[in-house]
């Protein structure tokens, strides 16, 4: 018989995160100093300088300015990709496993990385289409609901099914040999029953914070716009550790569960 995985515990696994960074905050700072010096200089450079700082204007003007915003994003992208491959392997390795770093680097790890983003982003956008075109036909009068302030509840369903998907990014980032579509699997069967504690820890608070610094920056103090800048990718390895918190979490209880079925039936 199958035991059924534990519950995550939310506010453990939100303050052992702060304590896996502080604890890990040497062995992080050794591999990320070249990632977050160059991250927080493009988000600066992008808001002072980039497209998005840009006055619109005709039709032409503003695509192009899209299309340079794309261009200025790629990097702060890749950026993202590799600070959150090297954080995981600092949380989930050990120091000893990381030393040896180049100051930034781009390998199979990244790449595979990148094709399990573009998976889970295909599953949101479609169960978000379909959820979508379902509520509008059974409520017509859903657009209305959508544009107050409780419209962010209709995007809960699919980001569900998406979160179920985002404790593949551990496993990608430790094991090189790991398979994109087996790691999707695999997160998806670990998260059996803590669909929506994973969305919170990985998903909804990370959001919130992010949506906290983002407000933080639009304060009229001088200099702000740095600190908060700095801040986001700062809190950037607390967040991931949330992930590679519950990733372990769910991991080990889902090996214990497997070896007790097995005693079970012996």
């Amino acid at each position: 018989m199958q035991l059924a995985p534990p519950r995550l515990p939310i506010v453990k696994i939100i303050a052992g995160s702060v304590m896996l960074f502080w604890e890990r905050r040497y062995a992080l700072l050794q591999v990320l100093w070249l990632p977050l010096l160059l991250g927080v200089a493009f988000t600066i450079s992008e808001g002072l300088w980039g497209p998005s700082s840009w006055e619109p204007g005709s039709v032409e003007l503003d695509a192009k300015h899209q299309t340079s915003l794309l261009l200025w994003t790629l990097p702060l992208f890749a950026l993202t990709v590799v600070f959150a491959v090297r954080s995981y392997r600092v949380y989930l390795l050990g120091d000893q496993q990381t030393v040896k770093f180049a100051p930034i680097s781009w390998g199979l790890r990244e790449t595979r990385f990148i094709f399990a983003m573009a998976g889970i982003a295909f599953v949101f956008a479609t169960a978000a289409f379909l959820f979508g075109s379902i509520v509008a036909l059974l409520w017509p009068g859903v657009s209305d609901f959508a544009g107050g302030r409780f419209g962010l509840a209709l995007i809960l369903p699919p980001a569900y099914l998406a979160a179920r998907l985002l404790l593949a990014f551990p496993a990608l980032a430790i094991d090189k040999s790991e398979d994109v579509f087996q790691a999707l699997a695999a997160s998806w069967k670990m998260t059996r029953r803590n669909g929506w504690r994973v969305l919170t820890l990985c998903v909804l608070v990370p959001g919130a914070v992010a949506w906290s610094l983002e407000q933080l920056g639009q304060l009229p103090i001088p200099g702000i716009s740095l600190a908060s800048a700095i801040a986001v990718w700062a809190a950037m390895p607390v967040e991931l550790a949330l992930v590679a918190l519950s990733y372990v979490t769910l991991q080990r209880s889902g090996s214990t569960a497997t070896a007790d079925s097995t005693e079970s039936a012996e």
